[in-house]
Order: C-alpha cells, then sequence, then structure tokens
C-alpha cells in the first residue's frame, strides 16, 4: 500500500496531491519532502511512514537542497532525534549521518555496476568519495591493488575512515582528506579507472585526468542534463574531455536517477584514447 493510500482517510483530495509518492530509507533513517501546505499533516504522515517501516527510527524532512562546499541538504527532525545510522548494500555496512554527509542508497545498483566492471589489479581513483560507498564497494566486490579515495567533507572523512575499519578493506582502500583540486596532482603514477560521482560539479575537474588515466583506462563520469538533450549529450560530454586535452571515447551512457522533472543524472563510461 502506496503512503497516498494510506493517508486517503486523513487528507483531503488536494492535499493528497501534494504528498510526495517516494521517499528514501537510509538505514532507519527516513528523508522525505512534505510541502508546508501539508505540514499541519506531519504527524499522519510519520504514522503512515511507521505502519509501512516498522524499523524506522527517525523521519528528517528535507527543507534545503543539496548546497555549499561539502554538498550537504538541510533537514528538520519531524520524529525521532537520531541521524546517524547503518546502511547495509552488497554486504558492505555504512556508518552515515545524512545531516553532516552525502550519501544516497539510490546509487546502490550503480556502485555495484562500477564494481563489476573493475578488473583484477586495477588502481582506482574515487573523487568526491563521500563516506566511501563506491570505493568500497569496489574493493570487496572487486580484486583491485589499490581505491585511492579523495574527499573534502571532514565529517564525511571520519565516516569513511570508520567504514574502511568496518569492511576490513583498510588494504586496499586509501583515504585522502583534501581537496581533489590540490590532491590529485600529487598522486603518483596513473590509474587505470576514474570514478566522478559528482553529476552537480565533475566537469569543472576534468583538467585534473590529464595525464593521470592510462591510455586505454575509463573514466565515469555523472552529470545532471535535461531529456531533451541526452541523444547529443556523449558528443557533449567527449568535447569537454577535448576541450581539456583528453581524447575519450564513450562506450556507454546510462540514465541513473532523475533530479527534477525532465532532468535526469546520467553516468557516462569513457575510454581514454
Amino acid at each position: 500500500m502506496s503512503l497516498k493510500e494510506l493517508l486517503k482517510d486523513r487528507l483531503s483530495e488536494e492535499e493528497l496531491k501534494l504528498v510526495r509518492r517516494s521517499f528514501e530509507i537510509i538505514g532507519d533513517v527516513v528523508i522525505i519532502e512534505i510541502p508546508d501546505e501539508i505540514m499541519h499533516h506531519s504527524r499522519d504522515i510519520v504514522e503512515a511512514i511507521l505502519k509501512r517501516h516498522k524499523h524506522v527510527k527517525t523521519v528528517l524532512r528535507k527543507v534545503g537542497e543539496v548546497d555549499g562546499v561539502y554538498r550537504v541538504a538541510r533537514y528538520e527532525p519531524i520524529y525521532g532525534e537520531k541521524t546517524e545510522t547503518v546502511v547495509r548494500e552488497h554486504g558492505c555496512r555504512f556508518l552515515v549521518d545524512p545531516t553532516k554527509a552525502y550519501y544516497s542508497v539510490k546509487l546502490s545498483g550503480e556502485r555495484e555496476r562500477i564494481a563489476r566492471l573493475v578488473g583484477e589489479g586495477e588502481r582506482v581513483l574515487v573523487m568526491f568519495a563521500g563516506v566511501g560507498p563506491y570505493p568500497i564497494v569496489i574493493a570487496k566486490l572487486a580484486r583491485p591493488r589499490e581505491v585511492v579515495g579523495v574527499e573534502l567533507n571532514p565529517h564525511a572523512v571520519e565516516y569513511f575512515r570508520q567504514n574502511v575499519r568496518l569492511n576490513k578493506v583498510e588494504g586496499v582502500v586509501k583515504v585522502i582528506e583534501g581537496d581533489v583540486e590540490e590532491v590529485v596532482p600529487q598522486l603518483s603514477g596513473q590509474f587505470d579507472r576514474v570514478v566522478m560521482p559528482a553529476p552537480y560539479s565533475a566537469e569543472n575537474f576534468i583538467h585534473l585526468l590529464r595525464g593521470k588515466v592510462r591510455r586505454g583506462g575509463f573514466v565515469h563520469y555523472y552529470t545532471f542534463d535535461s531529456q531533451n538533450e541526452e541523444k547529443i549529450l556523449p558528443e557533449k560530454v567527449r568535447r569537454k574531455f577535448e576541450d581539456e586535452g583528453l581524447e575519450v571515447e564513450v562506450v556507454k551512457m546510462r540514465r541513473c536517477g532523475n533530479f527534477a522533472p525532465y532532468v535526469n543524472r546520467y553516468v557516462l563510461d569513457l575510454r581514454v584514447l
């Protein structure tokens, strides 16, 4: 039974139209958007969520979009107080607090997809690594030689370090705290694969890849774009890389979530020529 169906006896038809169709469950924390017009029904909404998901300890209302240098959305608790939680995916456990560091369950399938592409002995770089889901899933599901994760947000870095220990991948995953602009140029050697899971700004960091990805290596580049631009997006991205002195071919492009009406998150798998 959907949230709307659970609320149909408590909200008017007009109010029901304002109820969001979905919400995100991160461990035992729910993140939901509730328009101001129906905030007086917040208790009913919480009760409906708890009826469907009895393990939930906290419900957070999203009150601000992902923003700022650390790319964290703003939330207000409408039920419970504890915001730190443990998430399980692909045999891994992640300690995370969504009010302090970005984490999305919705990208779980994409993280597995990337991990399955990683060949034995590869050296992988994950920029904007957050609390470590990409590096740790890769370390667990593949057999890389090394996975380097770079993250600026100190809260995310602390969780990243804890998650490396929690998942026993200390010998494979290297955590670096800092700005990719400063860190990546200092990294020695080349990488077989680079993951850039920051769709809002990845294009600003393409230049850092010059000389850092071996020929024949791969870049997984995430971006937001209009559905209307989908057909020309591969060529658009190829040219962005060309402008920064990198020749690439687009091996694959796929949607991996939506951002707004007619605006999607895309990932492009690129081979460096």
